[in-house]
């Protein structure tokens, strides 16, 4: 499906001073300057950005109209206007039914479509199977020119993606863990931020063993996030097990009424999504185990659905809407040349709710 930008902030001028009530500014956009001069969007943009298409006489107008309201174009606009399709394309190989359901991506897809509204852009999405199918995809898309460059989400190991778009000249942008120096682009979020906050939140409450439900193990990301966990249970002195997920609502649940069907029960559970640990809070509700005074369960994604469960679920947001804008605006930048290739994503922020809680002292 395709989502088109609508919004007319393509360009805007810097913004203002906050007044008293701390709100900025009113920014003068390609709108404005259009309907000062009673002439279309698109002819502004074009004296704007010294292209073809207007009289000299129009572009001296657009000019000195833009000088006298103080009017610049922002980087992302001048990126874009060397791009060649003002759209970008994402191609996910994920279940629907789970895309529908997980925060990460809807947000995620939320804050590129924000980006792509301001500066009047659009985005090609397609979900495939998980069979190569997203393959064909990228590689049609690219030969046909329909976009500027990828956005690629869930990295494997040796993914063919990313040599796949090399070959083929096209720029793209991984949502990534890592930074290999592999000629493309990143917005990197390392996971030892948000193991550090879980961690640190859980041991301040005496949680000493704790389980970890992660998603698949094939994915970059987790393998880093198994890892880091180890190595900051070890400096602290814990025992964090780990367990292979799914992100699946069902997956989450079964696991969880695994875990607390044996012996040796942890006292705290980190779930890799907001998903399965809604799914761990009614798992937990249901076998007895009242949550946060015996049980305490956080989650590694935050979302509407952490605040409505009762009790709420603690949580870390990813900024995952803030994220999605850092991904596009980096794609397009890369598209019109320039040489940034890596870009941090914005940090993670605990949210600590009423399902963790000081561990118990005696024996399970």
């Amino acid at each position: 499906m395709t989502g088109t930008g609508s919004l007319d902030s393509e360009q805007t001028a810097a913004d203002g001073p906050a007044g008293g009530s701390g709100r900025r500014s009113h920014r003068v956009t390609i709108s404005d300057l259009a309907r000062r001069l009673d002439i279309s969007k698109a002819s502004v943009s074009y004296a704007l950005n010294g292209r073809s298409g207007v009289s000299e006489e129009t572009r001296q107008r657009v000019l000195q109209l833009a000088e006298e309201l103080g009017f610049h174009p922002n980087s992302a606009a001048v990126a874009l206007s060397a791009s060649r399709t003002r759209t970008i394309g994402i191609v996910i190989a994920r279940d629907p039914a789970l895309i529908s359901t997980e925060a990460f991506y809807m947000r995620t897809l939320v804050g590129i479509e924000q980006y792509l509204n301001e500066v009047d852009s659009s985005l090609l999405l397609r979900l495939t199977g998980e069979h190569g199918e997203d393959l064909d995809v990228l590689r049609r898309w690219s030969r046909q020119g329909r976009v500027d460059g990828f956005i690629l989400f869930d990295e494997h190991l040796d993914d063919p993606r990313i040599p796949l778009l090399k070959e083929l000249g096209v720029p793209c942008v991984v949502v990534s863990s890592n930074a290999p120096d592999d000629g493309v682009g990143r917005l990197i979020s390392s996971p030892e931020q948000t193991v550090t906050l879980l961690l640190d939140h859980l041991v301040e409450l005496g949680h000493h063993d704790i389980a970890h439900v992660s998603g698949p193990f094939h994915f970059v990301h987790e393998q880093l996030r198994v890892e880091l966990f180890q190595e900051h249970a070890v400096r602290r002195g814990i025992r964090v097990r780990h367990i292979e997920g799914s992100y699946r609502y069902e997956d989450g649940a079964e696991l969880t009424r695994q875990i607390l069907a044996g012996d040796d029960r942890p006292t705290a559970l980190v779930l890799g999504n907001d998903l399965m640990a809604v799914a761990a809070l009614r798992v937990a509700t249901e076998l007895g185990t009242v949550v946060p005074d015996e049980l305490s369960i956080v989650a590694w994604d935050d979302s509407p659905l952490c605040e409505l469960a009762r009790p709420g679920l603690t949580a870390v947001d990813q900024q995952t809407m803030e994220r999605g804008r850092a991904a596009a605006n980096l794609l397009f930048r890369i598209a019109a040349g320039d040489p940034e290739l890596h870009v941090e994503a914005p940090t993670g922020i605990l949210r600590p709710r009423g399902s963790s809680s000081r561990a118990m002292t005696e024996a399970r």
